[in-house]
């Protein structure tokens, strides 16, 4: 039996994708920088954190990791607590 005959047509949820930002606060080194994103970002090499830690110092920021709610939360609490400014954001399609 289908589950719309069971339930009925029940509206279809869809997680939200957010995206972890690296904020630029010119206090910590780009050593320190490095060892931080290798230490908490999945398949981070030294390669890929000095590159972020590059584009953060000229931009001002730069989109280090997606995922979805708990994931996310869980990199933004311990990179806080490591010292780095970190952003959460959702991103925001123009599709209606």
């Amino acid at each position: 039996m289908e589950i719309s005959k069971l339930f009925g047509n029940l509206p279809k949820r869809r997680r939200k994708r957010m995206y972890l930002y690296l904020m630029n606060d010119n206090v910590n080194s780009f050593d320190t920088v490095i060892e931080i994103l290798t230490a908490f970002l999945p398949m981070c090499n030294t390669l890929r954190a000095e590159q972020i830690a590059i584009l953060v110092d000229g931009n001002g920021e730069c989109s280090i990791y997606s995922g979805f709610a708990p994931e996310i939360y869980m990199l933004y609490a311990g990179m806080q607590k490591a010292g780095l400014q970190v952003q959460i954001r959702e991103y925001k399609s123009n599709k209606k």
